[in-house]
């Protein structure tokens, strides 16, 4: 049974590299073919959480004791879920956004690929899999930032990797720091680093794990990539900003701090107050520079920024009651914010305006675009009946249970953050139903909403919001529950 194990992992990096290399006669093949292995892959997925199967695969012995393997374990099933569900959403949804672009067989190799190796990086069972995985994820996401191949896509794919290799690099060492006092172990929930008196060694090792893994998370000062990054096709940085590339790092830094060095070493330390103020300084700056971008794409990045720290000053808070809220974050973001970026780009595939002002009166012409993006801005915003009132009310219960300035100080940032998200958010959407007098803007024909391959995953993605709004109940008790398989 654990055999399957590998399956989620190799299914779409093989159909990817074949979809680029096979003589499909037509697009439409083309992306019937993408399509089909997508939504079998995330099936594949769904029986591997239904069946959970126990054990480890061993993949490859690189020493005696260091191994790469494979497990599932309660937060696989979480990361998994995640992007199972949002994957397919987000290939039909490029379908239609990329079928007047140029290079769309090298485009949706790299697309599909990054799905195999995202798996990857949840199925993992220790931090060097996940190190490998992980690099591995960074250089086939460069073709996709870089797609456009103008100076600016150049630009941004350098910065990315520069960023992604030099972080990757940092938290290697921290890996090799915690492998030498403790040695090479796969996970286990509470962490394998031996505890005892305060080990400023340790305590070294974990914060250069926790900044390395936090430059994919875009923490403050090494988030500079991602707002760069938005020069790729909006179906690029909506899996960047929203499920694969940063949802990777948060999920790193989860597995280093709970399920390696563990909170009963970082409880308390200096270490932890380092991570917990990192995190709560980044959401305000996130949400701060957000209000004064007026390039939507840019805008939404900064937002991604802000909200990214949010999961990690939950999960550095290091209770239960914070690990759960920092996952249901997890969750919840993915959904809210890759809605967001389908939005605006949508806008800009059809219209072509990609600034904030440019959108006013638009949604007369795509009432059905800027109805989803109303409604996923009050989730983000955290309006009760919508997912993001409930992660956010978790994160303040979680902090508020801990007598810790640092705890107290994200609390003020969570606060904040939420009335600058309103402030950046929500205007937009009502100059959307707004023209002006004297307005300047113009419409066309083109100017409509899309096709049924977006809207299609636009009323799914709203669903769920609703859904995970009005009955969140059973997913928190599963979160509470899952983490510790």
């Amino acid at each position: 049974m654990k055999l399957f194990l590998i399956l989620p992992i190799l299914l779409p990096m093989a159909a990817g590299a074949l979809s680029a290399w096979l003589p499909l006669p037509s697009p439409k093949k083309r992306d019937g073919f993408i399509a089909c292995a997508v939504i079998l892959n995330s099936l594949l997925i769904l029986l591997l959480i239904l069946l959970k199967p126990s054990g480890i695969l061993t993949l490859l012995h690189l020493t005696d004791s260091i191994v790469l393997s494979l497990r599932l374990d309660g937060l696989s099933v979480v990361f998994l879920g995640l992007i199972g569900f949002l994957w397919p959403l987000a290939s039909f949804y490029a379908f239609e956004y990329m079928e007047h672009e140029e290079n769309l067989p090298r485009f949706f190799a790299f697309y599909t690929m990054s799905y195999g190796i995202t798996a990857g990086v949840a199925l993992s069972a220790n931090l060097i899999t996940m190190y490998f995985f992980y690099e591995l994820l960074t250089l086939v996401t460069v073709p996709l930032v870089a797609h456009e191949e103008d100076h600016r896509a150049m630009r941004a794919a350098r910065k990315y990797i520069l960023y992604s290799i030099g972080g990757a690099a940092l938290s290697f060492v921290g890996i090799m720091m915690l492998y030498s006092r403790a040695g090479a172990k796969d996970y286990i929930f509470g962490g394998f680093a031996p505890v005892g008196e305060v080990d400023s060694y340790l305590l070294i090792a974990y914060l250069l794990t926790f900044i390395g893994f936090g430059v994919k998370a875009a923490i403050f000062p090494l988030h500079g990539w991602l707002p760069s990054a938005g020069v790729a096709p909006t179906p690029v940085t909506a899996l960047l900003h929203a499920v694969a590339v940063v949802k990777s790092g948060v999920f790193a830094s989860i597995r280093s701090t709970w399920f390696a060095f563990g909170p009963e070493l970082l409880f308390g330390t200096w270490a932890q107050h380092a991570a917990l103020f990192l995190s709560a300084f980044t959401i305000l700056f996130g949400s701060a520079m957000a209000l004064r971008e007026q390039h939507w794409k840019r805008r939404l990045a900064y937002s991604t920024v802000s909200n990214l720290s949010y999961i990690l000053f939950g999960s550095c808070l290091m209770t239960s009651a914070g690990l759960s809220a920092a996952l249901s974050h997890m969750l919840f973001h993915g959904i809210m914010k890759i809605t967001l970026f389908f939005c605006a780009g949508t806008v800009l595939c059809k219209t072509g305006r990609e600034y904030v002002p440019q959108t006013e009166g638009l949604g007369r012409k795509m009432p059905l675009t800027f109805a989803t993006y109303l409604i996923a801005g009050l989730a983000l915003t955290g309006t009760p009946l919508l997912p993001g009132y409930i992660s956010k009310t978790n994160l303040l219960t979680a902090a508020a249970q801990l007598n810790d300035p640092y705890a107290l100080f994200g609390i003020v940032s969570l606060l904040l953050s939420a009335l600058l998200t309103a402030a950046y958010l929500l205007p937009m959407s009502v100059r959307a139903y707004i023209v002006p007098e004297g307005s300047s803007l113009s419409f066309t024909e083109k100017d409509r909403d899309p096709g049924l391959r977006m809207l299609i995953p636009f009323g799914i993605l709203i669903l769920a919001m609703v859904i995970f709004g009005v009955h969140s109940g059973p997913l928190m008790d599963a979160l509470s529950t899952l983490v510790h398989g």
